[in-house]
C-alpha cells in the first residue's frame, strides 16, 4: 500500500491536471432497506470519495469515487449488501477533461458571477470593494490577515459593520472549507453584496465573512487535482507523499472519531491534532475574539440541497434544536430549490467528527447551520451559467435566517 501512495505522489507530480483520476469510476448507488443504510460503512475506504452520500429515508442517491485498484473490493461489497448500482461516470479524468475548464489567472475581469475565480482575482475584489467604502461615513469595510498557509497565501475575512461605535451581534460566515466546492465563495461574495445593500442588515449585526477557508487547496483544484478536498500542509509522517487535511475534521470537538481518517493518505485525514492547520486556528480565532456575540454562525458547503444543525459528531439534536428547526423551515420556504432540512446526522445517516459547526456550537453560539448548497450538472462540477441562479438562492436562505433573528 506505501508503494500505491508514492506512486501516486509521482504521478501527481509528473503528470497533467487531473490524470491522476485516469480509470476512476463514479458508481450511483441506491440503498433499499435499513440494512444497507446501517451497513454504509463497509463501504468505506481511504480511497473512496463520496461525491454524494446514498440516504435511504431521504431517498437520496449516492455517488462513489472508486479508483481501479478498489473496483473488484467495492462491488463485491455492494453484492454482499445487495445494493443497486449503476455507472455514473465511466472515467473521470476523461469527464474531468470535457467538463472542467479551469478559469485562467488573470486581474482585470468583472466580478458578475458567471464564471469562478481564482484566489487572486478574489483578494483584488475584496480590496477594491474596501476601497470603494474607504471614504463612506457610515460603512466600515475592513481586510483583515490572520496569518498564512502553509503555501504562504493569507488568510483573510472581510469585517463589515457601521461606522459606529456601538456593540451589535455578529454573524460569521465561511465558505472554502472543502476547496472543491467552488460555488460556496461566489455564494459568500454574493452575500456581502447583499448586506451592503441592505441597510437593516447592518443596523442589527457586524458580519465576519471568511471568502475562501482554505487557499492552499482552492487554488490546487484550478492548478492540479479538481476534485482535492484538503488543504496542502505537510505535517503528517506522510506529509511529501500524502499531503493535505481535511479542514473540517480538524476541529477539537469528537476530533477524529467518525467519518475520518488518522492516514494522511486519505481525503478524510484529520491531522496530527485538532487545530493543527493554520486555516483551523483562523476559525478558532475568529470565535474566541467574538465570543456569545457571534449570534450566527453558518458554512457553505456543497453536498447536494441541504440545511442541517449539530450535531453532526452525535446522533442527536443540540438543545438548540426547536429555534434550529423552526429557524430553519423559514429558510427552506424561501429557497426556489428543495432543501432538506435537519440535524447533521439524522439527515446523513451517520456521524462526522471534528466539524467547524460543532465545536462553534459546542463553545455557546446558539444559531449554527450549514448550508450544503444543491448540486447541478454533473453533481460536483456546477456549470458557470448556474452561478448566478445558485448565489441568489443562497441569499434567499441566509436573508431568511438573519431575519428570522434579528
Amino acid at each position: 500500500m506505501f508503494l500505491f501512495y508514492c506512486s501516486l505522489a509521482i504521478i501527481a507530480v509528473v503528470s497533467a491536471k487531473n490524470e491522476e483520476y485516469m480509470g476512476f469510476r463514479v458508481y450511483n448507488l441506491t440503498f433499499s432497506t435499513q440494512e444497507q443504510q446501517d451497513k454504509f460503512h463497509l463501504l468505506k475506504s481511504d480511497l473512496i470519495e463520496f461525491w454524494q452520500r446514498p440516504n435511504l429515508q431521504r431517498n437520496v442517491v449516492g455517488q462513489a469515487m472508486v479508483p481501479p485498484s478498489h473496483f473488484p473490493w467495492f462491488e463485491e461489497q455492494l453484492e454482499k449488501l445487495g445494493i443497486e448500482r449503476s455507472l455514473h461516470v465511466t472515467d473521470v479524468f476523461e469527464f474531468l477533461k470535457e467538463k472542467d475548464p479551469t478559469p485562467m489567472l488573470r486581474n482585470n475581469r468583472n466580478f458578475d458571477y458567471t464564471d469562478f475565480y481564482r484566489y487572486n482575482e478574489i483578494l483584488n475584489h475584496l480590496n477594491t470593494l474596501k476601497e470603494s467604502y474607504a471614504n463612506n461615513p457610515n460603512i466600515n469595510v475592513d481586510i483583515i490577515q490572520h496569518g498564512v498557509t502553509d503555501q504562504n497565501r493569507p488568510l483573510v475575512y472581510l469585517k463589515i459593520s457601521r461606522a459606529t461605535t456601538a456593540i451589535r451581534p455578529v454573524v460569521i460566515i465561511e465558505a472554502g472549507i472543502i476547496p472543491n466546492e467552488w460555488i460556496t465563495i461566489p455564494a459568500v461574495l454574493n452575500t456581502v453584496d447583499r448586506i451592503l445593500e441592505g441597510s437593516a442588515y447592518l443596523d442589527a449585526f457586524d458580519w465576519i465573512v471568511v471568502p475562501v477557508v482554505n487557499p492552499d487547496g482552492y487554488e490546487y483544484t484550478h492548478t492540479n487535482l479538481r476534485l482535492w478536498s484538503k488543504s496542502r500542509s505537510t505535517r503528517s509522517n506522510l506529509g511529501i507523499i500524502c499531503p493535505g487535511v481535511n479542514i473540517n475534521r480538524n476541529f477539537d470537538l469528537d476530533w477524529s472519531h467518525f467519518d475520518s481518517s488518522s492516514s494522511p493518505c486519505s481525503h478524510l485525514y484529520a491531522g496530527v491534532e485538532p487545530f493543527s492547520e493554520p486555516e483551523t486556528k483562523l476559525l478558532k480565532h475568529l470565535i474566541d475574539e467574538y465570543g456569545t456575540r457571534t449570534r450566527l454562525y453558518l458554512s457553505l458547503q456543497n453536498n447536494g440541497g441541504f440545511l442541517t444543525y449539530p450535531w453532526h459528531f452525535e446522533k442527536a439534536a443540540s438543545g438548540m434544536f426547536r429555534q434550529h428547526h423552526l429557524t430553519g423551515i423559514d429558510a427552506v420556504n424561501a429557497m426556489n430549490e428543495n432543501y432538506i432540512l435537519g440535524a447533521a446526522s439524522v439527515v446523513f445517516g451517520e456521524r462526522a467528527s471534528g466539524t467547524s459547526v460543532d465545536y462553534v456550537r459546542s463553545n455557546g453560539l446558539l444559531y449554527t447551520f450549514n448550508i450544503d448548497i444543491v448540486q447541478r450538472g454533473n453533481g460536483v462540477l456546477i456549470p458557470a451559467g448556474e452561478i448566478r441562479s445558485i448565489v441568489d438562492d443562497v441569499w434567499r436562505g441566509i436573508s431568511a435566517i438573519v431575519n428570522s433573528i434579528i
